[in-house]
């Protein structure tokens, strides 16, 4: 089952689908430092991030218009989750909000689950794997 959330100043609408066609974004990037990760740009509307048991985001770094879906796809063996907002971090910085974004939740997301979030408000996203933090598995979303 896919989750489709939409990120918006004000309210969250939420989308449950029993099926979702294969989404066709781009994957890889690198997980090296998150201060000199060259971010991957959107293309259609779409970004999809693929979720592993190498403890990254890949693309680490995602650069997005408003609009914009972003899918992450759960491709390991261990269970993974895609979560921002207050509370969800051990270390603050790893979920960060701009002002007047809505907080999303995966839950736990086991092997070939996909989870969307639609991106309304700009700004910088600070997002993490609620299980896998202490491992470095942290991304961000750039929505222009």
């Amino acid at each position: 089952m896919m989750k489709n959330y939409r990120v918006a100043a004000g309210a969250t609408l939420i989308v449950l689908a029993a099926c979702a066609p294969e989404p066709d974004g781009s994957a890889g990037g690198d997980t090296s430092n998150q201060g000199t990760v060259a971010p991957v740009e959107s293309s259609e509307g779409m970004l999809v991030i693929r979720m592993s048991d190498d403890m990254a985001f890949g693309p680490e770094h995602a650069l997005i218009n408003v609009g914009d879906t972003v899918v992450w796809i759960q491709e390991g063996a261990l269970p993974h989750t895609t979560s921002d907002g207050p509370g969800k971090a051990a270390v603050p910085e790893h979920a960060l909000l701009p002002e007047g974004a809505e907080p999303w939740d995966s839950g736990l997301l086991d092997p070939g689950q996909r989870f969307s979030v639609v991106f309304d408000t700009p700004g910088e996203y600070t997002y993490l794997c609620t299980i896998h933090e202490a491992a470095g598995m942290v991304g961000r979303i750039t929505v222009r």
